[in-house]
């Protein structure tokens, strides 16, 4: 499933089958639970089970595994397998989702319930789900990702490439440092001071899609500014400066 731009914009929430509306979160809301805790919900849904055992203490544990032990693993179980990250996902998944969420043991899934009436299950999220949920509720709040489903992979050599490729991406990123620029609350006061209708008091009301949507739009129209005055003064002989620039389209991912 590939939620049109359209439909990633608009606040109203996304439907996805036997689970329902999947909402992009307002800033008013992300402000209510937390920008760290938004953080940690959005962790638990890009877990994967290198991550996992990185989290949990046993990074060298998961290491010494062949990769087929590797490959049977998966989030899903991982999360539901461990008390704390079980909860703490049950507690994402009621701020991302329409319906209320309640985690089932004995139906070893996450039970979905119509918030006007509780007692009527609308659905059950099962692990078969988890993978393509998780990238919908990430997509709602601007976050692509590229979804390797490692038991998938038949060629154990393939798998082990991939793998170790996977473990290189994340070794250079555990190295790098957060740029501060890049940070929530700079890019809300940037955004409210260089929108010509967000300010400070409205912009909560809009979603964290929504935020930065704008914040990169507006990035790419102070390029284009600066294209076009150069052009003006020194010519465009080569014919690199496109005009049609302002309204490329930010959702060619998806």
């Amino acid at each position: 499933m590939k939620p049109d731009y359209f439909d990633l914009l608009s606040p109203e929430p996304i439907y996805f089958e036997s689970v329902g509306g999947i909402k992009s979160p307002t800033l008013k809301e992300i402000r209510a639970i937390g920008y760290h805790t938004y953080q940690m919900y959005l962790t638990v849904l890009l877990l994967r089970p290198e991550s996992y055992f990185d989290m949990t203490g046993q990074p060298e544990y998961f290491n010494s595994l062949s990769t087929d032990i590797k490959s049977k693993f998966n989030s899903f179980d991982l999360i539901t397998g461990n008390k704390d990250m079980c909860s703490i996902t049950e507690h994402a998944l009621n701020f991302f989702l329409e319906s209320d969420v309640s985690y089932s043991s004995t139906q070893k899934g996450f039970l979905l319930y119509d918030k006007n009436s509780p007692d009527l299950l609308a659905g059950i999220i099962h692990k078969d789900v988890w993978p393509q949920l998780c990238d919908i509720i990430l997509q709602r709040n601007y976050i692509r990702q590229s979804v390797e489903q490692t038991s998938e992979i038949k060629s154990k050599r393939a798998l082990a490439i991939m793998q170790k490729l996977k473990k290189g991406r994340e070794n250079h990123s555990k190295k790098g440092t957060s740029d501060k620029n890049m940070e929530i609350g700079n890019i809300i006061s940037a955004v409210a001071g260089k929108s010509n209708s967000l300010n400070l008091i409205n912009i909560w009301d809009i979603t964290i899609y929504q935020l930065w949507d704008s914040f990169y739009r507006i990035y790419n129209h102070n390029i284009l500014d600066i294209q076009s005055i150069s052009v003006a003064v020194w010519g465009d002989k080569d014919n690199h400066f496109d005009a049609a620039g302002w309204f490329k389209s930010l959702n060619n991912d998806t």
